[in-house]
C-alpha cells in the first residue's frame, strides 16, 4: 500500500490527528548516488517528514523517513538520497501531489481544501510540479500547419499570443504580448527542418503575425482566418444599421433599434420573433437589405474547391459591393481586395481558427479555476495539459 524504494516500514502510528508512517533504510541495499549511481559512503542521516495521500477518505497521513547524506567520490560532491516517491523539495510524496494535480483539472484551488487538507498556494505549487514533471516537450517535428491568434489573460489589455498544431489542436508555444516578436521567439524554437515542414499559418489578418512568417517561414502560405473575416464583415454590416438608424426618421428609427443581432446571427438560429422582425427590417430599408444579403453572398467563397474559381467569385462580389453604394461595405470589400490571395489560399489549405478560438473558452476556463494568473509559465502547463487531453 505504501511502497517507497530502497526503505521498508518499521512502524505505523494511528493518532487522532493522522497516521505516521514510519520508513527506516533497508541494510540489504547499497547506497548509490542518486545521479551517477555509484557507491558512496554515508556522512550523515537526518529524519524528515512528508505528506502522503489520505488513505480511505481518512485523516492526513504523514511520512517520517530518514534522509542520508553521502560522499560520492565519482561527483565529488555530497549527495541525499531519499525515496524516490517523495518529492526532494515540497515535502509531499509525488502520488499526493499527482492527486491534487488531477482535482486542480476539475475544482477551483480555493476550493480544494475542502477535498484534501492542502491549501490553494500548496495545490498551485503541486500542480506546477507534476505538469512540469510529466507533461512532455511540444512535438514540433513534420508539423505542416499551425494556428496563431492572441487572447486576453489579464485585465488592462494583457494579451499571450498562442501557438497551437492545426491537425492535433496541440499548444505549442505560448507567450506574453501579441507582437511580431512574440511569434518568432516561436519560429527560434524550430530547426531548419521542422521550419521546411510548415506549409501554412493561420493567422487574424489585423494581427501583427505576417511579417514575422514572412521572414521566418519564407516558404509557407499564411491564410487568413475565415472567422475574423466574418467579424470584420460582421462590423461593417453593424456601421450600415447605425448609419440608417442616424439617418431615419419616427417609425422607421423604431424599426432599426435593435436588430444588430439579428442581423449578424445566422437566420435560423433566431427565434420566431426575432425572423419576424428582421423580415420586415429588409423589406422596408433597401441599404440594409442590399448589405445583408451581400453579407450571406460573401461566405459562399469558402464553398469553392478550387483557388482560380473563388478569385473569379471574389472579384464579382467586391464588383457587387461596389456597385451597391455602401460605403461601409465599400470599405471592406478594399480590404478583400488587398488581402485576396491570402483569403483563397483556404482552398488549397483548408484551415481555420475555429479549433483555436474554442480554444480561448478553455484559456478562460482555466483561470477562472485557477482564480486569476499568478504565473504564465503555470498558465502554459496548464493549458498544454488541455490541448493534449482534446487532441
Amino acid at each position: 500500500m505504501y511502497p517507497f524504494k530502497g526503505y521498508v516500514i518499521e512502524s505505523v502510528n494511528c493518532q487522532s490527528i493522522g497516521i505516521q508512517i514510519n520508513l527506516r533504510w533497508d541494510q540489504r541495499r547499497t547506497l548509490r548516488c542518486p545521479d551517477c549511481g555509484k557507491k558512496m559512503a554515508k556522512n550523515r542521516e537526518t529524519d524528515l517528514v512528508a505528506y502522503d495521500l489520505p488513505c480511505g477518505g481518512g485523516p492526513v497521513v504523514f511520512v517520517r523517513y530518514p534522509a542520508i547524506q553521502g560522499c560520492c567520490s565519482s561527483c565529488g560532491r555530497y549527495k541525499t538520497v531519499r525515496p524516490a516517491e517523495i518529492h526532494p523539495t515540497r515535502k509531499a510524496t509525488w502520488r499526493l501531489m499527482r492527486y491534487v494535480s488531477l482535482l486542480a483539472r476539475y475544482v477551483p484551488l480555493d476550493a480544494m481544501v475542502s477535498l484534501i487538507e492542502v491549501p490553494a498556494a500548496t495545490a498551485w505549487r503541486y500542480d506546477k510540479d507534476v505538469l512540469e514533471a510529466d507533461l512532455p516537450e511540444p512535438d514540433l517535428d513534420g508539423i505542416e500547419a499551425i494556428l496563431v491568434d492572441e487572447k486576453s489573460v489579464r485585465r488592462g489589455h494583457k494579451y499571450v499570443t498562442l501557438v497551437l498544431n492545426a491537425e492535433t489542436g496541440e499548444l505549442l508555444h505560448m507567450i506574453e504580448a501579441k507582437k511580431k516578436g512574440s511569434l518568432e521567439a516561436f519560429f527560434e524554437k524550430l530547426t531548419d527542418e521542422q521550419k521546411a515542414s510548415i506549409r501554412a499559418v493561420c493567422i487574424d489578418r489585423n494581427g501583427a503575425y505576417a511579417v514575422a512568417i514572412e521572414e521566418g517561414l519564407t516558404h509557407a502560405e499564411i491564410v487568413y482566418d475565415k472567422f475574423h473575416l466574418l467579424s470584420s464583415l460582421g462590423k461593417a454590416i453593424d456601421e450600415v444599421r447605425k448609419q440608417e438608424y442616424r439617418a431615419a426618421a419616427g417609425e422607421m428609427k423604431h424599426v432599426i433599434k435593435g436588430q444588430r443581432f439579428n442581423l449578424l446571427r445566422h437566420p435560423e438560429n433566431l427565434a420566431p420573433s426575432g425572423q419576424l422582425a428582421l423580415r420586415g427590417l429588409l423589406a422596408i430599408n433597401e441599404n440594409i437589405n442590399v448589405a445583408y444579403l451581400l453579407k450571406d453572398q460573401f461566405r459562399f467563397v469558402w464553398n469553392y474547391q478550387k483557388r482560380g474559381w473563388a478569385r473569379r467569385y471574389l472579384k464579382q462580389w467586391i464588383a457587387w459591393v461596389r456597385e451597391s453604394g455602401i460605403e461601409p461595405m465599400i470599405r471592406f470589400a478594399k480590404g478583400v481586395e488587398r488581402d485576396m490571395e491570402r483569403i483563397i489560399s483556404w482552398c488549397d489549405h483548408r484551415i481555420t481558427n475555429g479549433r483555436i478560438e474554442s480554444f480561448n473558452s478553455t484559456v478562460s476556463r482555466i483561470i477562472f479555476k485557477a482564480r486569476g494568473i499568478r504565473s504564465l509559465d503555470y498558465l502554459f502547463l496548464k493549458l498544454r495539459q488541455e490541448s493534449l487531453l482534446q487532441s
